[in-house]
């Protein structure tokens, strides 16, 4: 087999209060991904669909460069084409940077026969997060490759543990970033009251995932004293948008991931409802790309 195409999942990082250790798999959007191999011993990138003026230079690409981590550890010669089809928007904390190199990685373990364990795969498609935000996190790559709802045990070495995630209603109010990044503006200084809050609420989505309690879930992901107040700040209709949809019944409203879409949980008859008051509330705002309805998902990277 020289080719093979993947689908790769959304994902929602941090959930709410696990800054760069929960993530959680989305039904939808997926992009698609074919890798193929070749004998010019180099790794080449197309892109299809919303193209997003992302680089297509492999040191530059987070598919690139977790291939290329890839091609180096395993010293393999043989070269690789990646050819990504778009259907997530970038920059818009979605987990799209993540989808691409755990595409990537899901696909050449299986061209390649490299038989990687989990943390193996999650450890390299880390690293092509480090084109996008200069840091090789782990919490949206191993969403997109296990599904389900992940927690980062350890960073030294990698160490992820994946929970089936309950079917939860989610909606997306997906919104660009105003700039690429806003990871350097975060300060963990948020005081032993506020640390201990966290911590709680940490323990708290990992209750209400075993009881598959969405209300629980929801009131334990809306409040985050680490990157809630930073991102928040570059949404301007954050606030009041998220008082409405709490007020119309949703259980939780957070940002999405490192931004600036945000996300809300809710009962399956107030989904309409919740995407309505999103719609509305985020219409003056120049970065709103649209809506999405969609679920919680225990589906990884899969063939398509």
């Amino acid at each position: 087999m020289k080719s093979i195409s993947v689908l790769a999942p959304a994902t929602s990082a941090n959930v709410g209060p696990g800054y760069d250790i929960f993530a959680m798999a989305l039904h939808e959007p997926c992009d698609e991904l074919v890798i193929s191999l070749n004998d010019t011993g180099k790794v080449s990138i197309e892109i299809e669909g919303d193209t997003q003026n992302i680089p297509l230079d492999p040191k530059d690409n987070v598919a690139g460069l977790a291939v290329l981590e890839l091609l180096k550890r395993k010293k393999i010669k043989e070269g690789v084409h990646i050819r990504i089809v778009k259907h997530m928007t970038s920059g818009g904390g979605l987990g799209t940077t993540g989808a691409s190199a755990s595409g990537c990685i899901f696909a050449l373990d299986r061209l390649l026969d490299l038989k990687l364990t989990d943390n193996e795969k999650v450890d390299l498609a880390r690293m092509g997060e480090i084109a996008s935000g200069g840091s090789p996190h782990a919490d949206n790559v191993a969403a997109c490759l296990l599904g389900g709802f992940v927690l980062v045990k350890s960073y030294h070495p990698i160490d992820v543990l994946r929970l089936e995630m309950p079917d939860f209603p989610v909606v997306l109010a997906v919104i660009t970033k105003s700039q690429r990044t806003t990871r350097g503006f975060i300060t963990y200084e948020i005081g032993q009251e506020k640390l201990k809050e966290q911590m709680a609420r940490c323990s708290r989505v990992i209750h209400a995932i075993h009881t598959k309690d969405i209300e629980e879930f929801g009131k334990a992901f809306s409040v985050d004293h680490i990157a809630e107040p930073v991102r928040s700040a570059a949404i301007p209709e954050y606030k009041d948008v998220k008082r409405a949809v709490m007020k119309a019944g949703a259980y939780g409203f957070q940002i999405s991931g490192g931004g600036s879409s945000v996300i809300a949980v809710c009962d399956e008859d107030l989904v309409d409802d919740v995407a309505a008051i999103m719609e509305k509330g985020f219409a003056n705002n120049d970065h709103f790309v649209k809506v999405i309805k969609t679920r919680t998902s225990n589906f990884g990277v899969r063939e398509k």
